[in-house]
């Protein structure tokens, strides 16, 4: 009795490894079919270096929907409060204006294309740009970084052309006013090429020739220093001329669409009703998607399955029955009452 009850424990214990290895290679396929989805990426944030003496900034959340959205011009804030239009303000003061843009789009192609067109339209050019997602076996998503520089005059109307290119989700601009910073440089400029005036001069007259090896040294030490500087405010007048937007452009199925906040009851659940039958639709074709993907695997745990249960009601079948312990007991007093007659 006890060997055939190890040999049913075995039995069963055979079945079940073969069951967990059998839903670990279903498990393993989802897993490889489930990764070759779409994922989402968040489009990079531009961070530009705060002037302590003026910070010009502005952010906007764009509408969701296919229409062009203007960006508003940055306005610049001074001492008595009153606020000044950002574009006679750029023309007083030295600003670095940037910016930074995401948009969806269902033509990615397209996207790209009006992007190009809207740089070569100002005058601009792209300064880098990276494209992933494309793929020989699968056609997954795709997204973009583009960084463009674009003159500076035109920097408001590339913000608001970007409408042209895709839907936008956001768009926000941040200027860094540099003036007291330029005007430190020229001053600084000016006072050395003073300066070298005067030791030219003093060199001129100069008889000993010790004095004039430290004027010389002295003078290329100036020099040099107004050469520097002069090579920072060449790349803050570039920084100034050409005008930094970094553009994220994502591809997607659905462009993403925003709904009036509802107020009444009635809306309210209209709203829900809406985004439930809209939920219940993603979820439907995610699944379709999944099940075309993995009915390989789905038919040959199916067959494991009836393997399985068909074994085991083969081995119920032939399992011997077992002597019950009452029928010794039996036996036992018949025999007891035997003796005693």
């Amino acid at each position: 009795m006890l060997k055939a009850r190890s040999t049913i424990i075995s039995r069963r214990t055979l079945l079940l490894i073969a069951f967990i290895l059998s839903f670990s290679i279903f498990a393993a396929s989802c897993g490889s079919s489930s990764q070759k989805g779409t994922s989402q990426t968040v489009a990079p944030q531009v961070s530009v270096n705060q002037n302590k003496d003026v910070q010009l900034s502005f952010s906007e959340s764009l509408g969701f929907g296919g229409v062009e959205s203007e960006v508003p011009a940055a306005t610049f804030t001074s001492g008595d409060g009153t606020q000044k239009s950002g574009i006679n303000l750029t023309d007083q003061r030295k600003i670095i204006m940037e910016g930074n843009v995401s948009i969806e789009t269902k033509d990615f192609d397209a996207s790209i294309k009006a992007l190009d067109q809207l740089i070569e339209d100002v005058g601009g050019f792209a300064e880098s740009r990276t494209v992933r997602g494309t793929g020989i076996r699968s056609r997954s998503l795709r997204d973009a970084n583009f960084v463009i520089r674009v003159p500076s005059e035109k920097f408001n109307y590339v913000m608001n052309g970007m409408g042209s290119v895709g839907t936008v989700l956001e768009a926000n601009s941040r200027g860094t006013d540099i003036t007291d910073q330029y005007m430190d440089y020229e001053a600084r400029v000016k006072a050395l090429k003073i300066q070298e005036e005067t030791l030219l001069e003093l060199m001129e007259k100069s008889t000993k020739l010790e004095d004039v090896i430290a004027l010389e040294s002295r003078i290329s030490e100036v020099r040099y220093e107004i050469e520097k500087i002069e090579n920072n405010l060449k790349n803050y007048d570039r920084l100034i001329a050409y005008s930094r937007i970094s553009v994220y452009i994502q591809e997607v199925d659905d462009t993403t669409e925003t709904e009036p906040v509802a107020k009444t009851l009635n809306e309210r659940i209209t709203n829900a009703f809406n985004m439930s039958i809209k939920e219940f639709r993603r979820n439907l074709e995610n699944f379709l998607v999944w099940l075309a993907a993995s009915w390989i695997s789905l038919i040959f745990l199916l067959i494991i399955t009836i393997v399985l249960l068909i074994i085991i009601r083969k081995s119920k079948v032939k399992r011997p029955s077992a002597p019950s312990q009452k029928e010794p007991e039996v036996k036992a007093e018949k025999k007891e009452e035997d003796g005693k007659n």
